[in-house]
């Protein structure tokens, strides 16, 4: 078929993959999305669970679809009508669902890593809102994110939501249903293999965060135009200034404060090595 040069064809993001004899050693990998009540892990329940399971290698990338797995939830509180606009979930489809969060346990305990879209969001909720057996296994696991893992800006694209990457990598499909949102997640790595590298690459790598305790007040224009935050002890962190950094950026980031916040050579400040285990998890935020 021929296009003129007003017209671009569109493909919908497919749900498999061409299986691959593999060439190296298999890894697995699970892709998870989560349709909830709202925004919030403390409070709001978790109404869809769709994932993904995958084998990949180094070598070869994807090589199969291992399982597939959707379940629906009804929560202690209605949906809401705005959430059923977003989601497409009713009161209705969620009646009497329950999720099995020990099977979903047992199909989870091999994986090497898990991606979501917005790790943050996911984790969290899986982390706050089910049964201690499957919690205990989401803390134990390594967690990658396909929307801030990767440097979408520097490979071309404008933004990370997931929608518009399919979008410009030419394909559509039905969103805010978790499982198709799985397979709208798999079609980047699939479709595009510099970022699949990227967020394995990025996945393996350590941060340090660093509480600037007792930096004085005329420091806070320092410290926010370096990009820390302000914790103001409310949550996991003390009250004080807080960044979060690669850890090859450790040592030139404990030479500035030393230059130009505290004026000595020697200062012991909060610090914690986070790993792609704590990584995306409230637990990450907690000296």
């Amino acid at each position: 078929m021929t296009t003129s040069p007003n017209q671009k064809i569109f493909y919908r993001v497919p749900e498999n993959i061409p299986q691959k004899t593999p060439s190296g050693q298999i890894f697995k990998l699970a892709i998870i999305d989560l349709e909830t009540t709202g925004l919030n892990p403390k409070s709001d329940e978790i109404i869809e669970i769709g994932i993904l399971i995958t084998s990949f290698t180094n070598e070869d990338g994807f090589i199969k679809i291992d399982d597939k797995i959707n379940y629906l939830n009804e929560p202690k509180n209605p949906i809401s009508d705005e959430i059923t606009k977003i989601t497409g979930i009713t009161n209705e489809d969620v009646k009497g669902q329950k999720i099995d969060w020990d099977l979903l346990k047992d199909k989870l305990i091999d994986i090497d890593l898990i991606i979501c879209h917005n790790a943050y969001f996911d984790r969290n909720f899986m982390e706050l809102q089910t049964n201690d057996n499957f919690r205990k296994l989401i803390e134990s696991k390594s967690f990658a994110c396909s929307s801030y893992g990767v440097n979408w800006r520097l490979l071309g694209y404008k933004s990370s939501k997931l929608e518009y990457l399919n979008f410009k990598m030419g394909y559509f499909y039905d969103g805010h249903r978790a499982i198709i949102d799985c397979y709208a997640t798999l079609n980047l790595f699939t479709s595009n293999k510099e970022a699949f590298k990227e967020l394995k690459e990025n996945a393996r790598q350590k941060e340090y965060l660093i509480c600037a305790i007792d930096s004085g007040y005329d420091k806070k224009d320092i410290l926010k135009e370096r990009g820390y935050k302000w914790s103001n002890g409310g949550g996991n962190l003390p009250k004080t200034w807080w960044i979060k950094i690669p850890e090859k950026e450790y040592e030139t980031e404990m030479s500035f404060l030393r230059r130009e916040i505290y004026y000595r050579h020697n200062i012991d400040l909060p610090t914690k090595i986070i790993t792609a285990k704590e990584r995306y998890s409230y637990r990450g935020e907690n000296i």
